[in-house]
């Protein structure tokens, strides 16, 4: 096994866990206990950070069922690291546009001054 295949395997493992995880909390009967479990919310964070950006959608899902109950925002909220990853992702959602937008005009610019 050789580090490409380990690599794109923990990459199908975390896209896996938080597939389902994101599934689970598309229900609203499961949205409390994800909440309360102690290992459900810190796993989540760590997937917002995650360099995949399937898995960061799936995660970014997941949060967003889980805060559609409202007895779980405040927990959420106050869960460590989940403000600090959700202002990442959106810093770099920005930063992405800002980047495409760059090429697009360079790649405008490039093809018409030529």
């Amino acid at each position: 096994l050789n580090s490409s295949q380990g690599t794109m395997s923990a990459e199908l493992d975390a896209l896996t866990v938080v597939n389902q995880l994101r599934d689970l909390a598309a229900d609203p009967l499961n949205r409390r206990a994800i909440v309360e479990d102690q290992g459900c919310l810190p796993g989540l964070i760590l997937f917002l950070d995650h360099p995949n950006p399937q898995v960061v959608y799936s995660a970014l899902l997941a949060v967003r069922y889980l805060a559609e109950c409202r007895a779980n925002r405040e927990k959420m909220k106050g869960e460590l690291g989940m403000m600090l990853s959700l202002q990442n992702v959106m810093q770099n959602s920005i930063a992405c546009r800002v980047n495409r937008e760059s090429l697009i005009k360079y790649q405008f610019c490039h093809h018409n001054c030529n």
